[in-house]
């Protein structure tokens, strides 16, 4: 049936099912054709925030980075990987960090991610991962909200040090932010303001109108 679903969806969003997540509601979601994880108020994977991480990782070129090895903080429900595998034909093995086991747990069984090779899912609080983990990798996404804010403590002097710690010389952190008032925009801008501080080079990347990505690398020139 799921295929009748996603024909009637084109018409009008059809839910496939909904329950209960660790930071919030959760709802699978039939829309235009695709299936896509919403939670109260944002999309969390495959919807809108797939389409910034595609253009993200494109206009960064990412696909013709050598990477032997990639962390992504805030595994939803496999959205960036599904993109860096089957879109961009990435190899390096890949850490997925989410603390939600529910979230998880749809990715296993509605977006099928463990067919995904090379893929290690960690369900522990990204805070927790960071000041635990010491390996260095090439490529880092950072999509760390609640809803539509950003998680405590991210935008913190301790969890940009860890991840700059977690960066391999010449690697890449795309850390995604979302903007829709003053005080989403003064936490983003505290991010940005931190990796200035840990980083060589700091860009920022407007997405969809609030969707603020920054990338930050660094060399081995600093200390």
């Amino acid at each position: 049936m799921s295929w009748v679903k996603s024909l009637l969806s084109y018409a009008w969003p059809i839910t496939a099912w909904e329950g209960p997540g660790k930071y919030g509601p959760l709802r699978l979601v039939w829309e235009s054709g695709h299936l896509v994880l919403n939670s109260g108020h944002a999309n969390q994977s495959y919807g809108n925030l797939h389409a910034i991480w595609q253009q993200c990782l494109e206009d960064r070129k990412v696909a013709r980075r050598d990477l032997t090895s990639i962390l992504i903080l805030g595994f939803g429900a496999g959205s960036s990987a599904s993109i860096l595998r089957k879109e961009m034909g990435v190899k390096a093995p890949i850490i997925g960090v989410d603390g939600d086991p529910e979230m998880v747990r749809l990715a296993r069984t509605w977006f099928k991610v463990e067919r995904l090779p090379d893929l290690d899912i960690r369900i522990t609080d990204a805070m927790e991962f960071m000041e635990q983990h010491n390996d260095a990798h090439d490529l880092i996404l950072v999509d760390l909200c609640h809803e539509l804010d950003l998680a405590p403590g991210v935008d913190e002097a301790p969890f940009i040090i860890g991840l700059r710690k977690c960066t391999a010389p010449g690697g890449l952190v795309c850390f995604n932010t979302v903007v829709h008032d003053d005080a989403s925009s003064a936490r983003s801008q505290r991010v940005s303001d931190l990796l200035r501080l840990w980083f060589d080079r700091v860009d920022e990347h407007l997405y969809q109108g609030i969707n603020r990505v920054l990338t930050a690398t660094w060399t081995n020139k600093q200390s």
